[in-house]
C-alpha cells in the first residue's frame, strides 16, 4: 500500500514539471486595449495607422467625467503590421485588438483599394469577423478618429450605437465584406461616415451616416449610395429592420401643409427576387412588400374610409417603386456591380443557365431588364383619422 502511495505521488510530481500554466500571459494592466483603428493612404504610398486607446486608470479613479477617457496614437507603415510594429514603440504598453470594434477607412485610401488590409484581417487572430468597417466620405480617418462625442465617454460607442438606431446591426460588416469579397461576382459593400458640423453655424463636427460605399471585384470604391438607397437596398436583400419613408401623396394639393407629405413607418419588410427566362431571354421580378403605421401626413386625405387609406397605400408605392428602379439602374449602368444577389437568385433557380452567364456576369447584370413591384400596407393610421386643419381650411390657406 505505501509503495502504491508512494508511485502515485512521484506521477503526480513529474506531472507537475509538464505543465505550462500560463507563463506567457500578459496582465490587463500591461495591455494598451484599442477600441477602434483607422488607415488611410499617404501621399508616398505607405499607410497611416491610427488608433483609439482607452485609458482604464480614469475610470477606475472615479474620473469618467472630469478626463478624456483615451488617447489618439498614429504611426505610419508600409503594411498594417509594420505600421502596428511602429505603433507599439509609442506605447508603454502590449498592443492589443481583442476589443476593437470599429475600423475606419479614409477615402483616399478606399479609392486606391482595400485588398491589403483584407488580407490582414483574414490572418490576423486578434481582429474580430464581427467589427464594423466604415468608410469616411471626403475625409481621412486619422481626422475621424479625433472626433469626440457629446454624449458617449468612447467615440466607437457612440457610432455603434448610432448605427443601431438608424437601422444598422451592430457587427455585421466586416464578415459580409469578405464574403462577397471572395464570391466571383458580387460586389461588396461598407457603410459611410460623414465629418458635418454639428449645426449650421457650429464650429463643431460630428458624423452624420451616409449611406453605403459600393466597391468593385478588386475591392476598390467606385461610389456611393445615400441613406435612402442604402436603406432599399438592405430592402431589397431582406436585411432592412426599420425605415420610414416619406412620400407625397397623389392628388395633394400645392396648398396644403407641408405640399401634402406623408410617412409611414415601416416594421415589416420582405423582398421577392424572381429570374425568369422568357423565349431564351433574362429579365428579373423585384417584389417588395411592407406594413407600417401612418405616423404623419400633411395631405387633405382624411383617412376615414378604406378607400382613402387604399389611396395612400398607392401614393406610397409609387414613391418606392421609382426609388427602387432608379436605385438598381445605378447599380447597373453607373457601378456595374451586383449589390443585390440578383446572381445568387439566378444561380438558386437556374444553376445550368448560371454556368452559361457566370463568366460575363458583370455585362449580363448590366443589362438585363428588372420590374420592380411594390405592395404596401398601413396597419394604423393614429389617434385620428383627420388631420389638425381640416381639408377645406387646407384649400383656403388658412394654417
Amino acid at each position: 500500500m505505501k509503495v502504491l502511495r508512494f508511485g502515485s505521488m512521484t506521477a503526480l510530481i513529474a506531472m507537475s514539471f509538464l505543465t505550462t500554466g500560463c507563463w506567457d500571459r500578459i496582465e490587463l494592466n500591461n495591455r494598451a486595449l484599442v477600441m477602434a483603428s483607422g488607415v488611410d493612404l499617404k501621399d508616398d504610398g505607405d499607410l497611416l495607422l491610427t488608433d483609439q486607446v482607452i485609458l482604464p486608470i480614469n475610470l477606475s479613479k472615479g474620473l469618467g467625467t472630469m478626463r478624456q477617457q483615451f488617447i489618439t496614437v498614429s504611426a505610419p507603415g508600409h503594411n498594417i503590421l509594420d505600421a502596428a510594429q511602429n505603433m507599439q514603440t509609442k506605447l508603454s504598453r502590449k498592443y492589443f485588438l481583442g476589443h476593437r470594434r470599429i475600423v475606419f477607412i479614409g477615402e483616399k485610401l478606399a479609392k486606391h483599394g482595400l485588398s491589403g488590409i483584407m488580407d490582414e484581417f483574414t490572418r490576423n487572430p486578434d481582429v474580430r469577423l464581427r467589427s464594423d468597417v466604415f468608410v469616411v466620405e471626403n475625409d481621412t480617418a486619422e481626422h475621424a478618429l479625433h472626433i469626440r462625442s457629446p454624449l458617449e465617454q468612447y467615440p466607437a460607442l457612440a457610432i455603434m450605437k448610432s448605427r443601431k438606431f438608424v437601422g444598422g446591426d451592430i457587427g455585421t460588416t466586416l464578415l459580409p465584406f469578405l464574403m462577397a469579397s471572395v464570391h466571383p461576382t458580387s460586389s461588396p459593400t461598407l457603410p459611410v461616415l460623414k465629418i458635418v458640423p454639428e449645426s449650421p453655424h457650429s464650429s463643431k463636427t460630428t458624423f452624420q451616416f451616409m449611406g453605403r460605399a459600393v466597391f468593385n471585384k478588386q475591392l476598390k470604391l467606385v461610389g456611393y449610395l445615400d441613406y435612402s438607397e442604402a436603406a432599399y437596398r438592405f430592402w431589397i436583400i431582406n436585411t432592412l429592420s426599420t425605415y420610414q419613408a416619406t412620400f407625397k401623396v397623389n392628388g395633394a394639393k400645392e396648398s396644403s401643409p407641408g405640399k401634402g407629405y406623408a410617412t409611414i413607418d415601416f416594421s415589416k419588410f420582405h423582398s421577392r427576387i424572381n429570374p425568369v427566362f422568357e423565349k431564351g431571354r433574362l429579365h428579373y421580378t423585384v417584389t417588395l412588400t411592407g406594413t407600417g403605421i401612418l405616423r404623419e401626413s400633411e395631405s387633405n386625405v382624411k383617412f376615414a374610409s378604406p378607400a382613402e387609406i387604399h389611396s395612400v397605400e398607392r401614393s406610397a408605392e409609387k414613391e418606392i417603386k421609382g426609388c427602387v428602379s432608379d436605385l438598381i439602374g445605378k447599380a447597373q449602368h453607373q457601378y456595374h456591380t451586383d449589390i443585390f444577389g440578383f446572381d445568387l437568385a439566378l444561380a438558386k433557380k437556374y444553376p445550368r443557365k448560371w454556368d452559361t452567364v457566370q463568366k460575363h456576369w458583370k455585362q449580363v447584370f448590366s443589362e438585363v431588364p428588372v420590374q420592380v413591384n411594390t405592395q404596401i400596407k398601413i396597419q394604423v393610421v393614429g389617434q385620428t383619422s383627420e388631420g389638425v386643419v381640416s381639408p377645406k381650411e387646407t384649400e383656403r390657406g388658412q394654417w
